[in-house]
């Protein structure tokens, strides 16, 4: 009897061991951006409050021509992660940036604008667009990261063109501020993507998230571009290649 007790606490050290590497075998880092802030909102008017926010605006002066201001506020930003690897063969990097996004796209068309086709026309487009870089420590060679390019979490284009204010010529002249027509979309909403990095070999890496805003427009519009909050999560993982599917 004291025999096989002996062989059960062994057996059991041994799972007890066993289990321990390999939760040890995995690694898992993070990073958020920006820090400490109220998060993208969408308000009961169509209004964008909190996050990160990038705005451009198109207005119609005296003559009726459109001009267009230059990107303004935070149009650009990054978290960092840093983790460490070993040099087991098949070691890859999961790399989840997730971030709630906001989008603004508001147009309107005015019998005020200069038009030589008889149709009047406004435009707004906004997006945000997510990389992925991973940074070896001196020595080491460059990993490989899939997608090498940038993804876009969200975007959206709206356009209206009426031909009406030409119809409407002499009675628009007769309304103060002319005739027009508004079209407001607003959206608020969460995205996740997923990286891979291959190609890694023992030591530190430093993995960086670059989200930046894409924002257009024409005729009478404004565009806005809201993010955060954003958090950066990097896991370790070992592919086994089961099968050629998985080799390649």
């Amino acid at each position: 009897m004291k025999k096989l007790t002996v062989v059960f606490a062994a057996a059991a050290c041994l799972a007890i061991s066993s289990l321990g590497f390999a939760q040890s075998s995995g690694n898992f880092s993070y990073g958020t951006s920006p820090q400490n802030e109220t998060g993208c909102e969408l308000q009961t008017n169509g209004s964008i409050t909190g996050g990160e926010q990038c705005q451009m605006n198109c207005t119609v002066d005296l003559l009726g021509n459109s001009t267009c201001t230059a990107a303004s506020g935070t149009c650009l930003g990054n978290a960092v992660a840093g983790i460490k690897t070993s040099s087991g063969a098949g070691n890859v990097f999961v790399v989840r940036p997730s971030a709630v996004i906001g989008l603004l796209t508001d147009v309107t068309v005015s019998s005020k604008q200069v038009t030589t086709t008889g149709t009047t026309s406004s435009s707004s487009l906004a997006g945000v667009n997510v990389r992925v870089t991973v940074t070896p420590e001196s020595g080491q060679a460059a990993p490989t990261v899939i997608p090498n390019f940038p993804i876009t979490y969200d975007a959206r284009y709206v356009q209206i063109s009426t031909n009406l204010f030409q119809a409407l010529a002499t009675q628009c002249l007769a309304i103060d501020g002319g005739c027009f027509i508004t079209f407001n979309q607003s959206t608020v909403s969460a995205h996740s993507f997923d990286w891979i990095v291959s190609g890694l070999s023992s030591g530190n890496y430093g993995v960086t998230v670059n989200w930046s805003s894409t924002l257009a427009g024409s005729g009478i519009s404004e565009s806005l571009t809201c993010v955060g909050p954003l958090n950066l999560t990097v896991q370790q993982n070992k592919v086994f290649s089961f099968n050629r599917l998985n080799s390649l």
